[in-house]
């Protein structure tokens, strides 16, 4: 069940939706960084304040804002096809302070200018004041000190909202393919033809953005009045975002497709009035009778009768958007005719009824029971489970259609999600008399045999949204297996069916990860699997040597681990939090140390090391991190303890050698990097950064992440 709720953030509430990829890893949010900027709020302004609660706020302030805003973002990859990446960025939190201004004094402008395309379907049209959040974020949690029971109520740090500004008219493009509007239009017209961008948001000038709002004459006329315009700031702040680059806008962040629609809107409009003036057999071509266009953020559908007015349609299209420097991708120029059905809408509906009718746990009367192995014959009824072929109807599926996997993986897993709780429930719901360990057993093979499709479906196609997909499909069955409040505390598996799932969970994941070794580019889908492994328990961690060979370390004879390349910051950080404090980690975790300052110490001679913002953001995580702290001797400890009890005057003293000795490491990173004062207040200003270190529920991390989805 969902619940509305009214919105009361402040103006910084944009970072926790409008400045990240939705693709970054789970341990990774804006979600504290957003509390510090409401803290800095309050001691821009009360110095009594700054004082109690930020006291290494000169310091932070150096690092996070320092400036004048033009830095580097920090880009990352993911799959985007089979043989191609997709390079996206998180800007630094000196340029996202400056989108939060930016939204603040001109939120009416953007929606203005987001207000005049009339083909646009996914547009800006009003700020968010309400909410919708899946309950399961927001219910009093009833897990006690279990693991489902982590969630820092009175913070509501599992809030996150979608947007900062509400959208017409859909949020997705296959919810518009299944819409009254798509259909009538096809009853409408004969053809559909579709068009997309080639490579849009690479491609887009930021000074464009100035040419759509005024007129690309008048902007060159007046160069200098142009740049105090709405414009001439959102121009400078888009080069700002991407260290001054004018060629391509960062790709990512939700701020990004605003710009990009600003345009977009402007295009539209133009392709209107052109084709408004054309004459066909002494007739304008009018919009919504001879033709009708509709735009999801670069895609355009154009529906038409006459093959010569498409000709005149594309040709103004094309004439229109070349004016903005962008072009037409003429490979995925697709025409379909009545019916009007798209591979992807046809491929959905087979692969829904190919799951229903195989990939079900079914209750069937006695005397009715099929002729297979798997029917176990009871009193009243048989239980059974059947994926026998699934998957080579799956790929027929794929063939027949013609649809690419990665187009319908997210659909395909959502469904398989569905298929897992529902075999959840089916065994809440059964009854005790009937249960005995030759029907658990069908219910462990039902689960064995989701997994085996959910994980061959997602290793053909690996992408961000189809891993946090499959996670889905993890976490319930974990959910499941482990004590908690839902099933009484009690295990409802004998260990060894319980251990088979596990077991069948780590070896696919193991297989993954071994198929995608780090090299250049990080795999951040696979991330998300490591920690998804993480929440098996001890006995399914992975050993060092697996560890090593997945991240691209190597172990010298003399054992020294050596890292082959610079892992990136998302690579860094998920691993710290992998491996934590295990002691069967502890040589790879010298190596990270290592890693670590070789890193910091070849940033000196950039010319700021603040302005890169993979650099800032790992500094603040690795001050946070309590993994990278050094042990204290029993002794140092024990003098604390004496001091309190015997010489009060002394705590202090022993209070600030013992944290010395246990920030050695952080306090030998900031001196290296030029801070050389309030190591400690810098240290522990804050709990987290942008890393969630400790108390991580799986569960929650992973419907906050579902909430935030946007394509």
């Amino acid at each position: 069940m969902r619940q509305k709720i009214s919105i009361s953030y402040p103006k910084q509430r944009a970072v926790l939706s409008d400045v990240l990829p939705y693709e970054g890893p789970l341990t990774f949010s804006n979600r504290y960084f957003y509390k510090y900027l409401i803290k800095k709020e309050k001691c821009d302004h009360n110095d009594d304040f700054r004082d109690k609660h930020c006291k290494a706020y000169k310091e932070v302030e150096s690092i996070l804002f320092k400036g004048d805003g033009r830095n580097s973002p920090f880009c990352f990859t993911i799959n985007h096809k089979k043989t191609d990446f997709r390079t996206l960025s998180v800007i630094h939190p000196h340029n996202q302070l400056k989108i939060l201004e930016f939204y603040d004094r001109y939120k009416s402008l953007i929606l203005f200018y987001c207000s005049i395309s009339p083909f646009s379907i996914r547009k800006p049209a009003s700020i968010a004041k309400f909410t919708f959040f899946n309950d399961l974020l927001h219910s009093k949690n009833q897990d006690g000190s279990l693991e489902h029971a982590q969630v820092e109520q009175d913070e509501q740090e599992y809030e996150n909202l979608k947007s900062y500004f509400t959208y017409q008219k859909y949020s997705n493009i296959h919810r518009f393919f299944e819409s009254y509007q798509f259909h009538r239009s096809e009853k409408k017209y004969n053809k559909l033809l579709k068009i997309d961008i080639s490579k849009c948001f690479d491609s887009i000038y930021s000074h464009t953005v100035s040419w759509a709002i005024f007129n690309k004459q008048i902007i060159k006329d007046n160069i200098d009045p142009s740049r105090v315009t709405f414009a001439g700031e959102f121009d400078d702040l888009m080069q700002k975002l991407n260290a001054n680059e004018t060629n391509g806008i960062v790709i990512g962040p939700e701020f990004s497709r605003i710009f990009s629609e600003i345009i977009l809107q402007q295009i539209d409009l133009n392709i209107f009035l052109r084709l408004k003036g054309e004459k066909h057999n002494g007739k304008e071509i009018v919009h919504k009778i001879d033709y009708e266009i509709f735009r999801y953020v670069d895609d355009y559908f154009v529906f038409y009768n006459d093959e010569f007015e498409a000709e005149q349609i594309l040709a103004a299209l094309k004439l229109s958007i070349k004016e903005y420097k962008l072009h037409v991708n003429e490979e995925k120029s697709i025409t379909y005719e009545k019916p009007i059905i798209t591979e992807i809408s046809l491929a959905k509906q087979q692969i829904s009824d190919l799951f229903n009718n195989h990939l079900n746990l079914k209750i069937i009367e006695k005397g009715q029971e099929p002729e297979v192995d798997e029917a176990l014959v009871l009193k009243k009824y048989s239980v059974y489970f059947s994926s026998n072929n699934l998957i080579t109807r799956f790929k027929s599926i794929v063939k027949e259609t013609g649809v690419e996997y990665k187009d319908i993986m997210n659909y395909s897993l959502a469904v398989i999600d569905r298929k897992t709780q529902g075999l959840v429930n089916k065994h809440k719901s059964f009854k005790k008399e009937h249960y005995n360990e030759r029907i658990e057993k069908q219910f462990e093979k039902g689960f064995l045999e989701i997994l085996d499709v959910a994980f061959f479906l997602y290793s053909v196609s690996p992408r961000v949204n189809s891993t946090i997909k499959l996670c889905l499909i993890i976490d319930k069955m974990i959910g499941f297996l482990k004590k908690n409040r839902s099933n009484d505390y009690l295990e409802p598996f004998f260990v060894n069916n319980k251990h088979n799932i596990f077991k069948k969970i780590s070896d696919e994941i193991y297989l993954i990860l071994q198929k995608n070794k780090t090299k250049k580019n990080t795999p951040v889908e696979t991330l998300y699997l490591l920690i998804a492994l993480s929440q098996l328990g001890r006995e399914y961690k992975l050993n060092i040597n697996n560890i090593l060979t997945y991240f691209n370390f190597e172990a010298t004879k003399d054992k020294i681990i050596k890292c082959g390349h610079d892992l990136n910051y998302f690579s860094l950080t998920v691993l710290l939090f992998y491996i934590k404090d295990s002691k069967q980690y502890q040589p790879l975790k010298e190596s990270i140390k290592s890693h670590i300052k070789e890193r910091f110490s070849k940033s000196k001679s950039l010319k700021s090391w603040t302005s890169n913002a993979e650099l800032v953001m790992l500094l603040m995580d690795i001050l946070a991190c309590p993994f990278l702290n050094d042990k204290v001797s029993d002794h140092l400890k024990n003098k604390v303890v004496d001091a309190r009890l015997n010489k009060p005057s002394k705590v202090n003293k022993y209070i600030k050698e013992l944290k010395n000795v246990k920030y050695k490491f952080k306090r030998e990173l900031l001196t290296l990097m030029g801070i050389s004062t309030n190591h400690i207040a810098l240290i522990e200003q804050e709990k987290y950064w942008f890393t969630k270190w400790t108390d991580f529920d799986f569960s929650m991390e992973l419907q906050a992440k579902r909430s935030q989805e946007v394509y």
